[in-house]
């Protein structure tokens, strides 16, 4: 279907044009300039120059549960993807002793596919805030998420948002409070990864567990120093080859905070 529509496009006035054909089988023409290009990483609809066709809300499907996605945004491209990542994020969550009450964050969110997982494994009464600097796909993710009562759809730049997080909770006197303590945060930052000062940022709200969605082996090996350097270390790391005949590989890494493994193995050996 796809290069049926291909073939058939004719002279265009757009800089480039994408064919995205959803799950409902019906391929999208959607042209673009190049400011209006979406990037690995940027989980909202086109920019200012897309044509309407970007806007059109579409419907894709992952562990059972429908998400309301731009054409234009962003959305995994291999057609089992979304479902494959979503699988391992929510084996990784069961794994590490998933608290769902705590301050749990999902960065870079999207249209909240790993947040809703966080929900399925924590239960109806999970807390977590996705955080996502895409306007559109922030409102998309807050109507896939209305199932959880304690969940948060943000706009805004992830550094930006950390920031302020850490301001705030380092309080009076410089010492950080606990309000993460017990908190998962995860990560699916874009191809060049989360670098180091958002890496530093999450270390400083000292969450229990961190799991991070890769898509750049790289970017992962720089970012994974930095969270050993703040003290955290690499407990489980699961390569993906979710495009064949591609260099590119995703990767699901999951890094405990020092002492945070052992007290958790501890009481499990006590229950």
């Amino acid at each position: 279907a796809l290069a049926e529509a291909a073939l058939a496009l004719g002279t265009r006035r757009g800089d480039r044009v994408d064919l995205v054909l959803p799950s409902d089988g019906q391929v999208r023409v959607i042209e673009r300039t190049d400011a209006s290009r979406p990037r690995r990483g940027a989980r909202g609809g086109p920019r200012r120059g897309a044509d309407t066709a970007g806007h059109e809300v579409i419907v894709e499907t992952a562990r059972g549960r429908s998400f309301r996605v731009d054409a234009g945004g962003f959305w995994q491209v291999h057609r089992l993807a979304a479902q494959t990542l979503a699988d391992a994020v929510a084996k990784a969550l069961v794994s590490t002793g998933f608290d769902p009450d705590a301050a749990n964050l999902d960065l870079y969110g999207g249209v909240g596919l790993f947040a809703a997982v966080m929900g399925e494994v924590g239960g109806s009464s999970t807390r977590v805030t996705t955080v996502e600097s895409a306007s559109r796909a922030t409102h998309h993710a807050a109507r896939n998420l209305r199932d959880w009562g304690n969940a948060e759809a943000i706009t805004a730049r992830v550094d930006r948002f950390l920031s302020a997080e850490v301001a705030e909770a380092s309080g009076a006197g410089g010492s950080f409070s606990d309000a993460y303590r017990e908190a998962t945060v995860l990560l699916d930052p874009p191809r060049a990864g989360a670098g180091a000062g958002v890496v530093q940022a999450i270390a400083a709200l000292a969450p229990r567990t961190v799991i991070y969605v890769a898509c750049d082996p790289v970017a992962l090996a720089r970012d994974t120093a930095t969270f050993q350097a703040e003290g955290y270390e690499l407990r489980d790391l699961r390569a993906l080859d979710l495009f064949p005949n591609s260099h590119h590989v995703e990767a699901i890494a999951v890094f405990d905070r020092d002492g945070a493994r052992a007290a958790t193995d501890s009481a499990a050996s006590r229950r």
